[in-house]
């Protein structure tokens, strides 16, 4: 292909100013070498792209039609090149996250918040489905970003920036039998009834591990997402008890008619936040930075 970029600049000054020494002082060359590059495009091409009349070049209709496509892909590149810039300094484009723990949507909002008032042009896109499998889901691309809960060896293509860590509590009414304890055993807990996610007691997490070394299982499970508060609910009604992070409980504690009981001497969730070790999207480090600004501060449940 003969033409390049500077063809197409040339094009344009040229229409645009009408002179040799006009568009040459607009492309920072001399008058000769602008010449020049005319000879040269005009052999290539076959024919005259600008005429001399009265001291002033007059482009050819063969010349209004190449200038014509040169302003357009001039401007289609410049538009370009600054979107370029604008992902590879982090500032615009979608950043896809997902969470391992269902209860993380409760804290993101305030990240959210802050990070797009500093990133007008970004947008963020919440997967759900991928937190069954959020780090397979990063591995595949189908996210950037996976808040996970757990400690994490290394994995391939993967990296683990820690949040926090915090404290899972079980809740109780003020006016149940347990609360009279500042802690619960596991066999104690058990003995009620449990309202909440299934994903809270799965055998990876550390409520899980807990009931498998003690070979237990709750006595009835009423499955309910902690998304719509009736877990919360539930135990303020005093039908039974939930697990969660104190500190998704703490407007709920404050109002002094549900308890936080540690659990034995205490079972503690590890929260990360995943990326991709390269080739990750550009708006994922300024995310997680303020992801660490934001986070909930790690606390116990009771004082001993």
């Amino acid at each position: 292909m003969s033409l390049d970029v500077r063809h197409l600049q040339l094009l344009v000054a040229l229409d645009e100013h009408g002179s040799l020494h006009a568009a040459a002082a607009r492309l920072h060359l001399t008058a000769s070498a602008l010449s020049l590059q005319l000879r040269d495009l005009e052999s290539h091409l076959g024919g005259r792209l600008f005429e001399r009349r009265w001291r002033r070049l007059h482009v050819t209709p063969a010349g209004e039609r190449l200038t014509h496509s040169a302003r357009a892909i001039l401007s289609e590149l410049a538009r370009t090149e600054a979107e370029t810039r604008e992902l590879l300094a982090g500032r615009t484009g979608v950043l896809r996250i997902t969470t391992e723990c269902m209860q993380s949507y409760r804290w993101l909002p305030s990240v959210l918040r802050g990070w797009t008032r500093d990133h007008p042009n970004a947008e963020v896109t919440i997967v759900p489905e991928a937190g069954h499998s959020p780090l397979v889901a990063l591995r595949q691309g189908a996210v950037d970003l996976a808040v996970v809960v757990g400690e994490h060896g290394p994995e391939a293509r993967v990296r683990f920036t820690p949040l926090f860590r915090d404290e899972l509590v079980a809740l109780v009414s003020a006016t149940h039998p347990l609360a009279r304890n500042r802690r619960v055993t596991v066999r104690a807990l058990t003995q009620e009834n449990y309202w909440g996610s299934l994903d809270s007691f799965a055998p990876q997490t550390p409520l899980g591990r807990a009931l498998a070394q003690e070979g237990l299982t709750f006595a009835r499970v009423t499955p309910l997402p902690f998304s719509s508060g009736a877990p919360v609910e539930m135990v303020r009604a005093n039908q039974g008890v939930t697990v969660c992070p104190r500190w998704f409980a703490e407007a709920d504690l404050a109002r002094g008619d549900i308890v936080g009981l540690r659990i034995e001497r205490g079972v503690w969730l590890h929260w990360s936040v995943a990326t991709a070790e390269a080739g990750g999207s550009p708006l994922a480090a300024s995310f997680v930075a303020e992801m660490k600004r934001h986070c909930p501060p790690a606390r116990s449940a009771a004082r001993d």
